[in-house]
C-alpha cells in the first residue's frame, strides 16, 4: 500500500489516510476525484481499518459503480467480497429486499420500469376521466418525481395542494400510488421513500444497515438531493465515517432535485468534518483552466479552489463569434480539419446548450465528409418530433406518398385507430391504389368518428398546398406545425418537451435555410433523405456532438463550447434568477474543462429562432473571462444598430476579448439586414417581430408575428416558459422588455 501511496499528491494522500469521523473531499475538475475514493477504499481495507463487509460506496450510475469495484479490486489484487459499490437506488433497494415488511411492502414485491410506471399513470389519468394527451403522463411522473427527490411526500402533498392544477396532480398522484400498491410494485423514487421508511420504523435494521456501513463513501455528492441526503443521515445518525467526494462547480442537476446545499453546508449535516480540497489538475492546460477558473469565480454559491496545474505553455483559449450558426458550423469544422493531424476526430468534440443546435453541426459535417456521433441522444434527422414533420411536409409535396400517411394520419391522435386502417388498407387493395387515395374516398365501414377526422386531416393537407403557393417555405413550416397540432403536443415546462419544441423551431429554420439557398421544399425533402441516408453510416470514432449534461465525467482534447449566447448559454429558461444563472454558469464550467489540450468558444450574432431569425447577445459569461487567456479570432462584425427589434449590448471590451456590442435587424430573403416593419396598435404603441415583451403571468418572450392592426392587432409571442400565445398587446398588458 505504501508504494500505492506514493502515486498520490499530498492533499490526495491525506484524504486517503483520514481515519475515521465524517471527510469532505472537494475534487476540482480534473484533479483525480476517482483515484482518490478507490485508493481510500483499498487502503481502508489494506491497513485493517475495516472489513468488506462494513465497506458501502454509493454512486448515481450503474457504470460508475461497475468501474469503481473493479479499480478497488484491481488494487487490491483479489475480489471486494461482501462489501457493497452500487447507485444510492440499488442501496435502498438492498435494504428493501432484506426488510420489505418494516416499509410495509409485500415480500415478493417487483419494480415498475420506464414502461410500466407510464402504463400505471396512463391509466390512474383514464380511471379519473382526464385525458393523457391533455395532460401527458411522462409530465405527470416527472413532476411527482422531482416532488418526490425534494422530499415533498404525497399526504404533504394532498394536505398543502393550492389551486386547479396542484389539485388535480394530488388526485392523479392517489390514484397513481394505489395502482402501483394493486399491482404490488415500487417506481424508482419508492426505494429511496421505502428504503428510508424502513429505518426509520426500525432500529434493529438502522443499526445492521450503519454496520454494513462503517465507512460509507459517496461519489459525486454535490448532485444528491433531500431524499438521499435523508437516507445517508438516518444510518450515520449525523456522525459516522462519511467520505463525501464531490464539486460544488460541477453541480448541474437542480431541475432533477440536487441540492447544492447538501455539499455546501456539509459542515452543519456533519459537525468537525475534515475538508480537504484537490486543486492540482491533471486534464487541462493553464490557459483552459485560466478561463474556466475566472468563469466560475463569478458565482456566490462555491465553496472556493483555484484550480492549476504544473504543465507549461498550452494553446490559448479561442473566441470565435460567427455571422450566423452555419457560419458558426463552418468555423468549428475548418478547425477541426487544421487540427486532424495532430488530433483524432474521436478526440473531438462540439458541446452544446441543448439538442436542438446539433443541426448545423451535423449538415457541416456531413457535408465535408468527417464522420461524427451523437452522443446521449438521436441525430438531428431520426428524432420522432422531426420524421413526424417531415411526413407531413411529404404529403403536401406528394400527397399519395402511404408511408407518411400511415405515420402522421392519428399524430397527433384523431381517433383513427387500428380498426380504421383495416378498412382503409383493404378498400385500397380492392381499388388497386394508394392508401391515401382510398383513404380520400372515405370508404363504407368508417366510424363517423373517424370519417369525421379523416375529412379535417385531408382538409388541413388541401389547405397546406393552397398556403404553400403563398408563403414562404420557412413560413409554410412553421403554419403546418401549428395547424396539424405537432407542436401543441409539445407543450409544457418539462425538460423533454422543451428540447422537443425547440427541435421543431429547428426543422422550420432548416427549410428557411434551404430556400435562401435557392431549394425548394421538394428538392429539400430529397436532400433530407439522403442526409438520413449519409448519417446511418457514421463511424462511432467520429467527432462527438453532445449537450453539456451530457458531457459530464467525459474529456477530449479538443473541445468547442458552441451557442455562447444569452438565451442558450445562459438559457432563457434560467438566465433571469440568480441561482439558475449560477447553474448555468457551472455548465459552461463543466463544458470548458473537458477539455484537455484546445479550447474553442464560439457563437452567432443572429441565430434563425422562434420562427425567424432572430439578432443574438453575446453571452454575459464572455465578460467574465479573463482576457489575456483568450484570443477573439472573430471576423470583424458588420455595421451593428440599435433598433426596437432588441436590446443594444452592454458596451464594448478592452483587451483580448472585445464585446461585439448591439443588435443588428432579422436579414431579409435576399441576404441584406432590415428591420421589420412596426405595427401599431388600439392605443398607438409600435410593435413589431422580434420585440422582447414580459407578461405578468407567461414572463418574457418574443414577438414572432403580428396579425392585424390597430384595435385589431394580436401578437403571436413565444414565451421563454409558457410557449406560444396569441394576445391582444393593450388587454393582455404587455410590456417591452
Amino acid at each position: 500500500m505504501s508504494s500505492l501511496l506514493d502515486d498520490l499528491n499530498p492533499p490526495q494522500r491525506e484524504a486517503v489516510t483520514h481515519g475515521e469521523g465524517p471527510l469532505l473531499v472537494l475534487a476540482g475538475a480534473g484533479s483525480g476525484k476517482t483515484r482518490v475514493l478507490t485508493y481510500r477504499i483499498a487502503h481502508l481495507l489494506a491497513v485493517g481499518a475495516a472489513e468488506p463487509s462494513g465497506i458501502t460506496a454509493v454512486t448515481f450510475t450503474n457504470k460508475a459503480a461497475r468501474e469503481m469495484r473493479e479499480r478497488v479490486e484491481n488494487l487490491l489484487g483479489r475480489p471486494l467480497g461482501g462489501g457493497f459499490v452500487g447507485t444510492f437506488h440499488r442501496w435502498a433497494l438492498d435494504i428493501l429486499r432484506r426488510y420489505p415488511s418494516a416499509a410495509g411492502l409485500p415480500p415478493y414485491f417487483g419494480i415498475a420500469d420506464t414502461d410500466d410506471q407510464r402504463a400505471l399513470a396512463t391509466r390512474a389519468l383514464k380511471d379519473l376521466g382526464l385525458d393523457p394527451r391533455e395532460l401527458p403522463p411522462r409530465a405527470v411522473l416527472s413532476r411527482i418525481s422531482g416532488l418526490v427527490n425534494r422530499g415533498t411526500g404525497l399526504e404533504a402533498f394532498v394536505q398543502g395542494a393550492a389551486g386547479a392544477s396542484d389539485e388535480t396532480l394530488a388526485r392523479v398522484w392517489e390514484r397513481y400510488a394505489k395502482l402501483k400498491r394493486e399491482a404490488r410494485v415500487v417506481d424508482f423514487d419508492d426505494m429511496l421513500v421505502c428504503g428510508l421508511e424502513a429505518l426509520r420504523n426500525d432500529a434493529k435494521i438502522r443499526r445492521t444497515v450503519a454496520r454494513r456501513a462503517h465507512f460509507l463513501l459517496v461519489d459525486e455528492f454535490q448532485d444528491t438531493n433531500s431524499l438521499q441526503m435523508d437516507l445517508m443521515t438516518v444510518v450515520l445518525e449525523g456522525a459516522g465515517n462519511l467520505t463525501a467526494v464531490g464539486d460544488e462547480d460541477q453541480s448541474i442537476y437542480r431541475w432533477r432535485g440536487a441540492e447544492l446545499d447538501n455539499i455546501l453546508r456539509f459542515e452543519n449535516f456533519f459537525p468537525g468534518a475534515r475538508v480537504v480540497a484537490l486543486e492540482e489538475n491533471y486534464r487541462s492546460t493553464a490557459p483552459i483552466l485560466a478561463v474556466a477558473g475566472g468563469l466560475i469565480a463569478a458565482n456566490a454559491g462555491r465553496r472556493g479552489k483555484r484550480l492549476f496545474t504544473s504543465r507549461e505553455g498550452g494553446e490559448p483559449v479561442r473566441l470565435c463569434v460567427s455571422e450566423d450558426e452555419r457560419g458558426e458550423a463552418r468555423w468549428v469544422v475548418d478547425q477541426m480539419e487544421l487540427l486532424a493531424g495532430s488530433h483524432s476526430l474521436h478526440e473531438m468534440a462540439v458541446l452544446m446548450r441543448t439538442n436542438a443546435q446539433t443541426r448545423p453541426f451535423e449538415e457541416e459535417l456531413t457535408r465535408r465528409r468527417v464522420p461524427y456521433r451523437v452522443v446521449g441522444g438521436l441525430r438531428f434527422w431520426q428524432r420522432a418530433e422531426i420524421k413526424d414533420a417531415l411526413a407531413y411536409l411529404r404529403l403536401v409535396v406528394r400527397p399519395g406518398d402511404p408511408l407518411s400517411f400511415e405515420r402522421v394520419v392519428n399524430t397527433p391522435t384523431r381517433g383513427i385507430g387500428a380498426a380504421t386502417m383495416g378498412v382503409l388498407r383493404r378498400s385500397a387493395e380492392d381499388l388497386e391504389i394508394d392508401l391515401p387515395d382510398a383513404a380520400r374516398r372515405l370508404p363504407e365501414g368508417l366510424s363517423p368518428r373517424a370519417r369525421l377526422s379523416l375529412e379535417r386531416f385531408f382538409g388541413l393537407l388541401d389547405e397546406a398546398g393552397e398556403r404553400r403557393e403563398e408563403l414562404a417555405p420557412g413560413d409554410l413550416v412553421g403554419w403546418l406545425l401549428e395547424a396539424s397540432g405537432l407542436f401543441a403536443m409539445y407543450e409544457g415546462e418539462a425538460e423533454d418537451r422543451v428540447a422537443r419544441r425547440e427541435n421543431l423551431q429547428q426543422l422550420a429554420a432548416a427549410v428557411a435555410e434551404a430556400a435562401d439557398r435557392g431549394q425548394n421544399l421538394d428538392e429539400f425533402l430529397d436532400a433530407v433523405a439522403l442526409l438520413e441516408d449519409t448519417n446511418e453510416q457514421g463511424t462511432p470514432k467520429g467527432v462527438a456532438l453532445m449537450t453539456l449534461h451530457s458531457a459530464k465525467g467525459l474529456e477530449f482534447d479538443v473541445v468547442f463550447l458552441a451557442g455562447l449566447e444569452d438565451g442558450l448559454l445562459p438559457h432563457a429558461s434560467s438566465r433571469d434568477e440568480p441561482e439558475g444563472l449560477e447553474e448555468e454558469r457551472r455548465l459552461a464550467y463543466v463544458g470548458m474543462t473537458r477539455a484537455r489540450r484546445w479550447l474553442a468558444l464560439t457563437g452567432a450574432r443572429n441565430r434563425f429562432l422562434f420562427g425567424q431569425r432572430q439578432p443574438t447577445h453575446i453571452s454575459r459569461f464572455v465578460d467574465e473571462l479573463p482576457p489575456d487567456a483568450v484570443d477573439d479570432v472573430s471576423a470583424p462584425a458588420p455595421t451593428w444598430s440599435s433598433s426596437p427589434g432588441g436590446q443594444p449590448g452592454r458596451g464594448a471590451r478592452t483587451g483580448a476579448v472585445r464585446r461585439q456590442a448591439g443588435v443588428i435587424g432579422a436579414p431579409s430573403r435576399s441576404g441584406g439586414s432590415k428591420i421589420p416593419a412596426a405595427v401599431t396598435d388600439g392605443t398607438g404603441a409600435a410593435w413589431r417581430p422580434g420585440d422582447r415583451v414580459r407578461h405578468r403571468r407567461f414572463g418574457t418572450g418574443v414577438v414572432l408575428a403580428c396579425q392585424g392592426r390597430g384595435a385589431q392587432l394580436k401578437l403571436v409571442v413565444y414565451f421563454d416558459r409558457a410557449g406560444r400565445k396569441t394576445l391582444v398587446p393593450n388587454i393582455a398588458k404587455l410590456e417591452k422588455v
